[in-house]
């Protein structure tokens, strides 16, 4: 994904200065987030007292990333209004949904119960430490291979404006990232997804707003399209790429399915009130759709004044229109903003997967009796590793890292089928949950590498969640449910939540099962 030299002419003083200047601040709040973090709860969920500015900001920081400035924007580019009508509400309803499904419950059995993890609930719920496992092994594997792609992303950057090393820029920013999540945990993690998030939207507002100026105005955009790119302006776009199975099946994958996305799972607990919930999701919805409408916008608007670009070079289309139309200092501050992206969602990829390794595999598998204390320590130094092995997989950058982000996507949306019907149905079994994701994996693996056209033209993991479904309802008709105790926990949730007292009274008393 290097840009040719003819794409962009960086001018590396400024951006050097910018990027050493932004970084400086996150080691600063990153910081400032270790004297705060003490506790395995706060370096996991932030001791669950994150407030609506902070949770809504890293709900949408953390969902962010660099592919949100490049790669589709690069999309919109090609295709026209038809790739941003797919993108942008499957983005806006993404945070809406798992609150509406999920968001309630998962307030009120973190703090009851202590949950810190995706698979602390999925074990309580259906009574296993073997789902416990094979989820927290599935996940860690999963996000490293998120992790190692954002890394690539920010080698590709720092080589596109300085001329080093594409290794290099993969050590900065991995470096910079452990440090403040291995001293600060989630806590580092989303306070600087706030200074992060705010540089996310204004490189969005500001590319937007160039972009129309380039093109001469809206109108004359829109005149220009139509005579010369009429494609861009209909469905299924330029180039065909979007027929209403695709439509459906992007919107639904990118809203519906962030479910099972243990980042953004993991986000309920952080939440310090049901209340403050509902205003870091408006916050976070309104921050999305406003930055995802206006930088894919401002792909379309590029087709009309930036011409030929094919195949990887259009991926640099925002620095283009940046380093093309405003000043060399303003276009390195708002392209540390594409650099933003990637940090935030390596920094909550890095945290996910240390809880999983030391809280869900290693304590709860083979060290129940480990203290808070020994885990935390253990945490912060599997924080570490974990980011280490990202960036190896940076540096190394295979081939098909970039598609191995969908691809991991719909591996963890499979575990929706647990979540949902453990959350609405009493009948959901043990052995139903995990006859599902397992037969569900081999399927959902199984098409998308050697049969991606027995799907009737829908996204494999659509099909695959759906037959997913099927197998866990027929195996727990069958089989035994979950104990009257657990059903009792997970089902007897009728404790209003005005505040944060409410929970934090009861959660305090409460044991974990």
């Amino acid at each position: 994904m290097n840009a040719s030299p003819l794409v962009l002419q960086p001018d590396p003083l400024p951006f050097y200065t910018t990027l050493v200047l932004f970084l400086l601040l996150l080691g600063m709040i990153g910081w400032r987030a270790a004297r705060a973090t003490r506790s395995l709860s706060d370096f996991l969920v932030m001791g669950g007292k994150a407030g609506a500015v902070v949770g809504g900001f890293a709900y949408f920081a953390s969902q962010y990333s660099m592919s949100t400035f490049m790669g589709v924007p690069a999309m919109t580019y090609s295709t026209g209004f038809a790739g941003m009508s797919i993108s942008v509400p499957g983005l806006a309803f993404s945070m809406i949904i798992p609150v509406l499904f999920v968001g309630r419950k998962l307030i009120l059995l973190g703090r009851r119960y202590r949950m810190l993890t995706m698979s602390d609930y999925l074990a309580d719920r259906y009574e296993s430490t073997g789902i416990r496992g094979i989820h927290a092994v599935m996940c860690v594997a999963f996000l490293l291979a998120m992790m190692g792609a954002q890394t690539v992303g920010a080698g590709v950057i720092l080589h596109t404006f300085t001329g080093l090393p594409e290794w290099v820029g993969v050590i900065a920013m991995g470096v910079i990232v452990i440090l403040y999540c291995m001293t600060g945990g989630m806590t580092g993690a989303m306070m600087t997804d706030v200074l992060q998030g705010a540089l996310m939207v204004t490189t969005a507002v500001v590319t937007f707003l160039v972009s129309v100026q380039a093109g001469g105005g809206i109108q004359a955009i829109t005149t220009t399209l139509s005579e010369t790119l009429p494609g861009h302006l209909t469905h299924p776009g330029t180039n065909g790429n979007f027929p209403w199975q695709t439509y459906a099946s992007m919107i639904v994958m990118w809203s519906f399915f962030t479910i099972g996305q243990p980042t953004l799972f993991t986000k309920f607990f952080t939440m310090n009130s049901y209340r403050t919930m509902f205003k870091a999701v408006l916050l976070g919805t309104l921050g999305m759709l406003l930055s995802a409408t206006l930088i894919e916008w401002a792909g379309v608007n590029a087709a009309t004044f930036i011409h030929g670009l094919k195949g990887s070079d259009a991926d640099f289309i925002v620095p283009m229109i940046l380093q093309q139309h405003v000043s060399p200092w303003i276009s390195a501050l708002l392209i540390t903003g594409i650099v933003s992206a990637g940090m935030s969602t390596i920094s909550a990829l890095l945290v996910v997967c240390t809880g999983g390794i030391t809280r869900d595999i290693y304590q709860n598998l083979f060290r129940p009796a480990a203290s808070e204390q020994h885990i935390l320590r253990l945490s912060r130094l599997f924080t570490v590793v974990v980011g280490i092995a990202a960036m190896i997989i940076g540096i190394i950058k295979p081939d098909s890292i970039f598609s191995l982000i969908r691809f991991a996507f719909g591996g963890l949306g499979i575990w929706v089928a647990p979540v949902i019907l453990g959350m609405y149905w009493k009948r959901a079994s043990r052995t139903g949950a995990i006859c599902a994701v397992i037969i569900g994996e081999i399927v959902y693996v199984s098409v998308s590498l050697w049969f991606p056209h027995t799907t009737f033209g829908f996204d494999p993991l659509i099909v695959c969640w759906a037959f997913t479904m099927l197998v866990m309802v027929v195996v727990s008709l069958v089989t035994r449910p979950a104990s009257p105790q657990t059903l009792a926990r997970h089902f007897d949730l009728a404790l209003p939540v005005i505040g944060e007292q409410a929970v934090t009274a009861r959660g305090n008393h409460a044991n974990h099962h």
